[in-house]
């Protein structure tokens, strides 16, 4: 009887750890964010963009992954997230974080990005965190 308890425990500690905290999912989701950037995963990376997307400068969606192809085609993107810090507010949840991101050569990517700031807007879909928006914050220094 010992055992079938403590197992179902096990089974029950796994499964809240599984789910985590909404930041804790949201740094997860992220975080597959990045590998897909690095791997070149256009599908994978776009797949974690709502519908209604909402991208610096207006992109939607698809105007997203044309550029992430684009960006691909040419180079390995390396990305280094420097600070990374999340909010959950009452539609979703808000993430800002600082970044560089490097070409295959090392060198940054466009040249004129360096270390930048983000706002990430999420929103929580069935079981599944979207990014909603990204707005830049501008470069650090």
């Amino acid at each position: 009887m010992r055992q079938i308890i403590l197992m179902a425990l096990t089974l029950c500690s796994l499964a809240a750890c599984k789910q985590g905290s909404p930041e804790d999912q949201v740094r997860k989701t992220f975080a597959e964010a990045v590998q897909a950037v690095e791997n070149s995963d256009v599908g994978g990376a776009s797949e974690l963009l709502a519908q209604d997307f909402q991208g610096p400068e207006g992109i939607d969606r698809g105007a997203a992954r044309l550029y992430l192809m684009g960006v691909f085609r040419q180079q390995k993107v390396g990305v280094t997230v420097l600070a990374n810090r999340v909010q959950i507010t009452r539609d979703g949840a808000l993430q800002a974080v600082d970044l560089v991101l490097t070409s295959k050569g090392g060198g940054l990517i466009p040249e004129d990005m360096g270390r930048r700031s983000y706002v990430i807007r999420w929103r929580k879909t069935g079981n599944d965190w979207k990014i909603r928006s990204v707005e830049s914050a501008g470069p650090n220094p």
